[in-house]
């Protein structure tokens, strides 16, 4: 049977303006907030992604289906009567024909594999040459059968083993020497590789970026709204000439412009590297609730050029078109919800000096393998009811309390997972205020859950495997505040 298109009668010139205008609202208001997120992250794709929507949502991409080879084979011979397909059997027996086979079983939709996409940030300055060190290194896992996201944040001085070239280094050298010693697929795949090996995961993308046109991209989209845990000032901030100044910012909830943002990403003097790997993550997050405000909207499109322009000229990824779409509708969907966040620090090995002298952090792989655990579980859980569990932390009832001499650490506490979707039941003192770690007891929900609570405070997971046996209230956990989380929650 052929296809027919029929032509309508044109409308008075003053309903089709009409008309034309509120399809075109329509449109930018309903693709706005997803192609800057996309651009984002994949820069220079975006204009052939653009031009291939535009032939492939017109008629001549159908036409084209219609008229393809494969379509054309498809067709039955001249003569051939058509045969029903299961889903027409039930048309086909209410027209009183037979239908004495049994309708098949539909078969379970196949779970798709979890995406892992390594962000990357480079400092590449003028005078220099050689290929880049990367001093921002996050694995974003995502989940595309439940929409999880992750963030997995690894510190530049993290001491791991580079496969295909023999050397255990720093692993933020990784991209450099990959470059230089040709590495099958350049810096990038090194990194991939070295990453892979280290988490057990494989890394399928990766997206970098330098700062030069992270700063831009800020100021480009508006800035970004953070809020600062505590106040900053670090008077040996580098400079680009090589030399420092002084940056301070007030803690407090901060609108930031492109440098304040850099600064506030890449500042270590005022705290340390991990706590510039949690700003890097909050920052990352605050531009994805950026991109998605309607309010916002008119002014991302008046500068989609320069975004286009800057973001070509700054970014370089592997991710295919179809899936960077796909990611960008879940971050604009996760921008204000819960993304599994870890921060690999010093709770996770043993800062020390290498043989040639630099400062590293040595992991300790029972640790690591233990955090990693519980990160990936909140993102792997499949559809059904262990991903509920994780996911709707409101069922579980939580008790705080404050084991330090640091007035108001319970209520911090408390205030920090209720905003993560927790249910705290209550909170108080603790029977000492000596405690130097964090203790959480689990009154019978599943380790999974308790591993979860302990991960939203950057706890070890084996502190979720302390099991009460009866507990004095309705709770199911009890968090006993030590002096490890203090800084988290200041």
């Amino acid at each position: 049977m052929s296809k027919q298109f029929h032509l309508h009668s044109t409308p008075p010139p003053d309903r089709q303006r009409s008309d034309s205008q509120r399809l075109a609202i329509g449109v930018t208001a309903a693709y706005a907030a997803v192609v800057l997120t996309l651009a984002l992250l994949f820069g220079g794709r975006l204009h052939d992604w653009a031009q291939q929507r535009i032939v492939q949502s017109s008629i001549l991409a159908e036409l084209a289906e219609l008229t393809s080879p494969a379509a054309i084979a498809e067709l039955p011979p001249a003569g051939a009567q058509s045969q029903p397909v299961q889903g027409d059997q039930t048309e086909t027996a209410a027209a009183g024909g037979p239908s004495n086979q049994p309708v098949a079983e539909q078969p379970a939709a196949e779970l798709e594999p979890v995406v892992n996409i390594l962000l990357l940030g480079t400092d590449e300055r003028p005078d220099e040459y050689s290929p880049p060190r990367t001093d921002t290194i996050i694995l974003l896992s995502f989940n595309p059968n439940t929409g999880a996201i992750g963030m997995l944040s690894l510190p530049r001085d993290l001491w791991v083993p580079l496969p295909g070239i023999n050397v255990t280094t720093k692993i933020n050298t990784a991209f450099m020497l990959g470059e230089l010693r040709n590495y099958p697929g350049g810096g990038a795949q090194l990194i991939k590789d070295t990453v892979s090996s280290f988490v057990g995961r494989p890394v399928d993308y990766y997206v970098r970026v330098n700062f030069d046109g992270f700063r831009e991209i800020i100021d480009l989209i508006g800035g970004v709204t953070v809020e600062v845990p505590y106040t900053i000032h670090d008077e040996e901030y580098p400079t680009p000439d090589y030399g420092v100044e002084t940056f301070h910012l007030d803690a407090g909830i901060r609108h930031l412009d492109g440098e304040t943002a850099l600064k506030y990403a890449r500042t270590r003097h005022g705290d340390s590297d991990y706590g510039r790997a949690r700003r890097q993550q909050d920052i990352i997050r605050a531009v994805a609730k950026q991109v998605t405000n309607a309010g916002a909207l008119p002014q991302l499109l008046s500068r989609a050029p320069q975004l286009l322009m800057t973001m070509q000229n700054s970014i370089q990824t592997d991710i295919p078109i179809q899936l960077g779409i796909e990611l960008a509708q879940r971050l604009q969907e996760g921008a204000n919800g819960d993304v599994q966040q870890l921060v690999l620090d010093n709770r996770y090995g043993e800062e020390t000096f290498s043989s040639e002298g630099a400062w590293i952090l040595l992991p300790d792989r029972a640790r690591v393998r233990t955090a990693l655990t519980a990160f990936f579980a909140a993102v792997d859980a499949p559809p059904g009811a262990q991903k509920i569990a994780l996911a709707d932390p409101s069922a579980v009832r939580i008790e705080i309390l404050n084991g330090t001499s640091q007035p108001g650490a319970a209520a911090r506490t408390a205030q920090l997972l209720q905003q993560r979707g927790w249910q705290v039941a209550s909170i108080g003192d603790a029977d000492r205020s000596d405690y130097v770690q964090t203790v959480v007891i689990n009154y019978g929900v599943a380790d999974s859950v308790a591993a979860m609570v302990s991960s939203q405070l950057n706890l070890e997971a084996e502190q979720a495997q302390i099991n009460g046996l009866a507990a004095s209230g309705p709770i199911d956990i009890r968090i006993v505040i030590g002096r490890d989380v203090l800084a988290l929650i200041q």
